[in-house]
């Protein structure tokens, strides 16, 4: 799997996860030329949101590690 640029969050409760997950993914869709967009749930409270070219442009893929 390939990363460009990744963005690491903590989220205290299910909406700020929703709309923190949103805004970061909002912000990463600004960079992504050629590549979709990777959402990795690491534990419950943190969330990586990652450029991947694994990911086919216009995309976002979710990846739960737990």
């Amino acid at each position: 799997m390939s990363t460009m640029s990744k963005i690491t969050i903590k989220v205290e409760d299910r909406a700020s996860r929703d709309h923190q997950l949103e805004r970061t993914s909002d912000l990463l869709r600004r960079d992504a030329s050629d590549c979709g967009i990777l959402v990795t749930g690491v534990d419950h409270a943190t969330f990586e949101v990652a450029l991947s070219s694994d990911v086919p442009f216009g995309l976002t893929l979710e990846l739960d590690l737990l």
